[in-house]
């Protein structure tokens, strides 16, 4: 596989500049596909399709991640290879037959698609725990609300609040706190399952919505996020919970209940 390079070739210089067909086709799916990370993969697919490539991959550029390269039907890309070598972005093809203009096309509206999908990431998730923020959290809750009232769908609001953190971050300095956080990041990521949501609220609270879970799938959540932690003992926690619709399916319901339920585990009671 061979990086394409910037001078024109034949077809280009005898008069086939452009292919409209890109232009048009790249407007097309971006008016009616949701341009994130599996739009750069459908444009991968495009181009194999209309140049019958049997490989591609486009590298693109980013400020904070470096170079991130995509291959045609989301394969791995070896290390050693051209396009996983490669020190600039651009469209890398099997045979060696896109025309330049194709190429820049392509890298261009793919290093869009990136941009916006890194915007929306960072928008909805915290920086330090690479989860959900407490923006995008509520919106879920409100959505798995509507659906649990319309539907009688079951959903667990989990709420779960880290024991003595502040005095951890005063013993031991915030340094040691952060990376505390991120490593409980981690361990709820690992502990939910496809389709629910983990998000951190602030500080050192956070919460969860277990889609389609009640009772005993609440209680395995748990035991299976104490068991990724079982390394980090200064990490202990609290839990409330309340669930959709047999408590109520109001988010801000929900949210009251399953509070007094942790602080009553806390043994703080709420005026």
């Amino acid at each position: 596989m061979t990086l394409v390079d910037d001078a024109p070739k034949d077809s280009e210089t005898s008069g086939q500049l452009h292919e409209p067909w890109v232009f048009l086709t790249m407007l097309d799916q971006m008016s009616t596909s949701e341009v994130n990370i599996g739009f750069i993969y459908s444009v991968l697919d495009l181009l194999a399709r209309r140049y019958q490539l049997t490989d591609a991959v486009v590298v693109l550029g980013d400020e904070a991640l470096g170079l991130q390269a995509f291959r045609l039907g989301r394969k791995s890309l070896p290390s050693d290879s051209p396009a996983g070598m490669a020190t600039a972005a651009g469209v890398y093809s099997e045979p060696d037959v896109v025309p330049n203009v194709v190429r820049d096309v392509v890298r261009n509206v793919c290093q869009l698609a990136l941009t916006l999908h890194l915007a929306r990431h960072s928008a909805d998730h915290d920086p330090l725990t690479n989860i959900a923020n407490r923006r995008h959290f509520d919106a879920a809750l409100q959505s798995a609300a509507v659906q649990s009232a319309r539907y009688g769908w079951a959903f667990t609001l989990v709420l779960i609040d880290l024991d003595g953190f502040k005095a951890i971050n005063d013993r031991l300095g915030h340094v040691v706190g952060d990376d505390l956080l991120r490593s409980f990041g981690w361990a709820l990521r690992r502990s939910v399952r496809s389709g629910d949501t983990t998000a951190r609220m602030g500080g050192d609270e956070f919460s969860i919505i277990l889609c389609n879970a009640e009772g005993t799938e609440v209680l395995a959540f748990v035991e299976r996020l104490r068991s990724l932690l079982v390394s980090l003992p200064e990490l202990n926690f609290s839990v409330g919970t309340a669930t959709s619709p047999g408590d109520s399916t109001d988010p801000a319901e929900l949210y009251r209940i399953a509070d007094a339920r942790l602080y009553e585990k806390k043994g703080i009671f709420l005026q």
